[in-house]
């Protein structure tokens, strides 16, 4: 990952209040100080000239204009643009020091008549010889008023020269205004000072596996200080982010610069810590003139592959037999390419070849240190799969591959334990080591939110999330041989400007390097708070007889596992009516014991109390089956697995969008020992506390609708094969509160699912480039039913506009798509069939469905409305556990 865009922590001389006072003048026109940087400045154009700003592309015209003013006389009118970079510009190099925060802020404004635009404030820099583009921030201007655009910015290292500028890359001849510009220098952080009388992580994980940080030089320039300390104390393993990539030791071509590697590797190697080497061949922050040759054009694979031998032999011979592992190549697998491999400039140009001569060169370097294939997003199967293949081939070629690097750049809701555990599992017999190489864990789900402190419950979510994904990594520590955080603290993430500018949370240790929730999860759970779960009962849609085996109704819950230490104990489902709660409880338990049993707490009120109300009761369902009746009726039954429970507990008066207090503990028990496992209440208060109860909420459950056998022709003409077929409608949103809609039929048989929609909309248009933007109906699938909050390799999203242009999720599914779209006086028509993945099934079952239309009303390239039969989550193009169920019936 790219560290060029990473936040460091505070350096800088307080600002003085005297300045803050006065009247700011341009940098050009500020007096010269000796050995000091301006602690501010600001541009208001009021001497009628551009005070030194200029054309990014040569063609834009400046100029100081009374109808540019935000304040006072002038301000600087920006015309003549024609490419989306273009715009104003200025040199603050002199202003500006590494590790320095700064404010930065503008004043714009469109010229009259202008729809409004976003406009982008970013920072240019060459460090190294390296040009980086740094987004400070952006956001909408209009021409009704002025817009004032302002974020923080911190220089991440010494840079040769760097510039602001403001740009709109989706308004390429857009013309703006703009003043009343000012960056000042942030006050001094308070003196950070590291907890020295908690755990050290390397000492807790001593058992396990090496534990590692990523850093950068700028954060051991004090060798004694707090950051350089926090790293001491926590980390046997380092990794240098950003030191040892090409553009950093080879900026130009024979030329090398170590003196940033060696300063981080000699800390390393000073204070007793392993260093790995990140990363020799990478198809970002390689220089250009890596890929060309002298003319311009692409270089031969001759000279690529000699250049990449030359630096590697001069990378790692540098290091060698003291650089412990390597990351010989990252990112190179994409899914969406045909055979899997990023098409980057070095695959263009040697094809596969360059991988495996990768290896072979940093091997002849060192052969005493482990090359690692690193990638991201290692969770996916598709993706799996392919860099699975990949390592195979290479082994089976003789290629020295040591081992895989999972990067594992995290949400704190994605990837789950399963996944994660799915990952490790999936490579453990190629007999190669495995590395999480550089583990971070986004407080945020989505690239729009933005907070300015870290929400509470989200620091207990998180704190949960490293739990879980850590009890994974111990589950396979006979693979896992180092574990490697990308950052030691919240303040020095790449995550603060990517994928924008806006502050994050994703690591152990907070801005002030104090120990977060996250911390005490994976070093002593009981002192995080209990995090509230929530789960939803559906609608019992009928009779459920307590007997042990399961009715149809059952398939409309979603199950919930009830985990312990990485492990899943069981899971439970939960259906409802105006006076039942029905409970199924599948207990993973193969070493019987009568007295094994499963307790269910209910409080009806959810009051959350510290000690029981008249409305909480507990219900005690045993392995032996003893006491049936006494006060819930239930059922046991033995399973390939353990046991089974089933219960119906009385409610009263029982409504949808009820929300009960409610809880699950599994007490397996083997003499006088007894193991309790529960899905929410970890302290184990329940018998006497409903404060810590997780949330039961009663709900409506998802749709339903049969299918009958029989096989239309795919022609987009509605044939006879459709008719009596019961239709489903999109009446529900996701975006919006009305626009189009489909009526929707289904057909299956032992080979496909077939699907008829037509649609309603009086404006057909695919006026945006983003496929899910174009009107068009998705398809969503989910064969084996199995509700996860992940994509399983049997699950799809297949994407069909009016012009029948097709889009699949995952595209390796693209080949199991035939379809056919037709225009319509109101709107238009699609018929699709759709291969079953995965074990076809059979007449009914149940398999997970859901079809949504997504409708540019006016025609600007914006999806204004989306519609859909089931699932208004927003996430089904990777979360199937909200999709309607669809019955395959007879003829």
């Amino acid at each position: 990952m790219n560290w060029g865009l990473i936040r460091k922590r505070s350096l800088s001389l307080m600002l003085s209040a005297a300045l803050f006072g006065t009247t700011f003048m341009s940098l050009a026109a500020m007096p010269k100080r000796a050995n000091a940087e301006p602690e501010s400045l600001s541009y208001d154009f009021e001497d009628g000239t551009a005070q030194g700003w200029y054309g990014r592309g040569g063609s834009e015209v400046l100029t100081a204009a009374a109808l540019a003013a935000h304040s006072g006389v002038y301000g600087l009118q920006v015309e003549g643009r024609t490419q989306g970079w273009n715009g104003p510009q200025a040199d603050i190099t002199s202003m500006m020091k590494e590790g320095q925060p700064y404010a930065l802020s503008a004043w714009l404004r469109l010229p009259a008549g202008t729809p409004d635009a976003s406009v982008s404030m970013t920072i240019q820099r060459t460090t190294g010889g390296t040009d980086h583009y740094e987004n400070v921030t952006s956001g909408p201007v209009q021409a009704g008023g002025w817009v004032r655009l302002k974020g923080e910015y911190t220089l991440p290292a010494a840079s040769e020269k760097v510039t602001i500028y403001f740009e709109s890359s989706d308004h390429p001849t857009l013309a703006f205004y703009i003043d009343d510009i000012r960056i000042e220098r942030l006050p001094d952080s308070p003196p950070a000072a590291i907890q020295e009388d908690i755990p050290s992580l390397k000492d807790v994980f001593e058992d396990d596996f090496m534990l590692g940080s990523a850093f950068l030089v700028s954060e051991i320039a004090d060798p004694n200080g707090p950051d350089a300390k926090l790293l001491k104390k926590h980390f046997n393993s380092l990794t240098a982010g950003n030191e040892l990539k090409w553009d950093a030791t080879e900026p130009q071509e024979g030329a090398f610069d170590f003196t940033r590697a060696d300063q981080a590797f000699r800390f390393a190697v000073d204070h007793g810590m392993a260093f790995r080497g990140h990363t020799l061949v990478w198809h970002s922050q390689t220089p250009d003139w890596v890929f060309r040759g002298a003319d311009g054009n692409l270089a031969s694979k001759e000279v690529l592959l000699q250049r990449m031998k030359r630096h590697i032999d001069t990378v790692v011979g540098r290091y060698k037999g003291r650089i412990y592992a390597w990351d010989v190549v990252n990112e190179v697998i994409d899914p969406s390419q045909p055979q899997g491999l990023r098409s980057s400039l070095w695959y263009q140009i040697a094809g596969e070849e360059y991988i495996e001569k990768a290896f072979e060169y940093a091997h002849a370097a060192d052969p005493s240190a482990k090359l690692f294939i690193n990638d991201y997003n290692t969770h996916d199967p598709v993706k799996r799969q392919y860099l699975y293949d990949l390592i195979k081939r290479l082994k089976e070629k003789g290629i020295p591959v040591d081992g895989v690097g999972h990067q594992m750049h995290n949400s704190i809701q994605s990837p789950s334990p399963q996944q994660i555990d799915a990952t490790i599992g999936a490579f453990r017999d190629l007999g190669i080591e495995q590395q999480i190489t550089e583990l971070d864990m986004s407080s945020y789900t989505n690239d729009t939110d933005s907070w300015e402190t870290f929400p509470v419950d989200l620091q207990i979510r998180q704190a949960y999330q490293y739990k879980d994904t850590f009890d994974v990594f111990k589950k396979h520590k006979d693979q896992i041989t180092a574990v490697i955080f990308w950052g030691k603290d919240d303040r020095n993430t790449w995550l603060r400007t990517f994928p924008t500018v806006r502050k994050n949370w994703p690591l152990l240790f907070d801005e002030n390097l104090q120990a977060k929730y996250a911390y005490w999860a994976l070093v002593d759970p009981g002192k995080v708070p209990v995090e509230i779960g929530h789960a939803s009962a559906s609608t019992s849609a009928g009779l459920i007889n307590i007997d042990g085996s399961l009715e149809e109704a059952w398939a409309r819950g979603t199950s919930v596992p009830v985990r312990k230490n990485g492990e899943t104990k069981a899971a439970f489902t939960s259906l409802w009516d105006q006076r039942h709660l029905y409970v199924t409880i599948d207990v993973f338990d193969t070493t019987v014991n009568g007295n094994d049993a499963v307790e269910v707490y209910i409080d009806g009120n959810n009051g959350k109390t510290p000690a029981y109300e008249p409305d909480d009761k507990k219900y005690t369902f045993r392995r032996s089956g003893t006491n049936p009746h006494k006060h819930a009726d239930y059922k046991t039954i033995r399973t390939e697995g353990g046991y089974r429970i089933e219960a119906s507990i009385p409610i009263e008066n029982g409504v949808l969008g009820q929300e009960l207090g409610f809880d699950i503990r599994i007490a397996d028990r083997s003499g006088k020992d007894v193991w309790m496992s529960s899905w929410n209440d970890t302290t184990g208060s329940q018998d006497t506390d409903t404060s810590k109860f997780g949330v039961l909420k009663l709900d409506e459950g998802p749709r339903y609708v049969s299918a009958k056998q029989g096989t239309p022709v795919i022609d987009g003409t509605i044939d006879a094969a459709w008719n009596g077929m019961d239709p489903i409608r999109t009446d529900r949103y996701v975006i919006g509160s009305a626009g189009s809609t489909a009526k929707v039929r289904t057909l299956w048989d032992h080979e496909r699912l077939y699907i008829l929609a037509e649609v309603k909309d009086t404006l057909l248009s695919k006026q945006s480039g983003n496929a899910y933007e174009q009107d068009s109906i998705e398809i969503f699938v989910d064969t084996n039913n199995a509700k996860t909050d992940f994509f399983e390799p049997d699950d799809g999203q297949y994407r069909i506009n009016f012009d029948n242009e097709r889009s699949v999720n995952p595209a390796s599914l693209s080949g199991n798509l035939i379809s056919a779209a037709k225009r319509t006086e109101d709107g238009y028509v699609v018929e699709a069939s759709i291969a079953w993945t995965g074990v076809p099934p059979k007449a009914n079952e149940l398999i997970g469905f859901d079809i949504q239309v997504n409708n540019d009303e006016d025609g600007d390239g914006d999806r204004d409305s989306v519609s859909i039969w089931n699932d208004t989550s927003g996430q089904s193009y990777q979360n199937t556990s909200g999709y309607g169920l669809l019955k395959l019936g007879e003829r």
